[in-house]
């Protein structure tokens, strides 16, 4: 599953039950790290243009999944395995995820 940001700033939540591989996609080149930090601000935090910090609620929130039991609970399991690796952050409540820029929409 893949959290998506597209130039225009639509946030979307993409191939979402693939709870395998996990990622920030970015359209546009890293030069938009700035413009990605203020349009995810309430989805995401970007220390640098490699690393994201999903937050936990707002993936649990997207409208396409919010009433998916099914999907809710693989989520929580998604965590759980990656929880030993240091891929989620306690405090913030976050998923690491890697950031992909990408320069086609």
């Amino acid at each position: 599953m893949f959290v998506k940001l597209a130039v225009d700033g639509r946030v979307t939540l993409e191939d979402r039950d693939n709870f395998r591989a996990f990622k920030l996609v970015v359209e546009g080149g890293p030069a938009r790290l700035e413009q990605a930090r203020r349009a995810l601000a309430n989805t995401a935090e970007l220390p640098d243009e490699s690393t994201a910090w999903i937050f936990e609620q707002a993936l649990r929130q997207r409208p396409e999944v919010a009433k998916d039991a099914t999907w809710q609970s693989n989520l929580g399991a998604m965590m759980e395995k990656a929880r030993p690796h240091g891929w989620i952050d306690e405090q913030k409540k976050a998923i690491k995820a890697h950031v992909e820029w990408t320069e086609k929409p």
